[in-house]
């Protein structure tokens, strides 16, 4: 039986299909809607917690060059170690398009020996 060393609430609310309970999300996937959740989550919208959040949507419709690039990646790194200490980030990339913002993260899970990869995109909405 493998070990799950993460655990967290699925928030589309998928139930089991015998007990009805709701499913638990574990280890590498809870990280992954962890960080998008967090990424995507415009700092400030959350009640009681102002600070939470990244400043990503910010950014969509700066001029993208080498320093709202490198602005953008030192914001991500800091809201990431702040708000997510299950993991230790390995690299931080991001591609500006016509579109939006194409972001990278790879990653360790603490106690856990394998590296991941979040692949995310921030789209513009008109």
């Amino acid at each position: 039986m493998a070990i799950t060393f993460y655990k967290d609430l699925s928030l589309d609310f998928t139930p089991h299909p015998v007990s009805g309970d709701v499913r638990p999300i574990t280890d590498e996937v809870a990280i992954k809607r962890a960080l998008t959740n967090l990424i995507l989550t415009p700092r400030g919208s959350k009640p009681f917690r102002p600070d939470y959040g990244s400043d990503v949507d910010k950014f969509l419709f700066r001029n993208p060059d080498k320093f709202t690039k490198n602005d953008l990646l030192r914001s991500l790194k800091d809201t990431i170690d702040r708000y997510e200490s299950r993991i230790n980030l390995i690299n931080i990339d991001a591609d500006f398009d016509d579109y939006g913002i194409k972001l990278n993260i790879k990653y360790r899970i603490n106690n856990m020996m394998s590296q991941s990869n979040l692949a995310l995109t921030v789209k513009r909405t008109a």
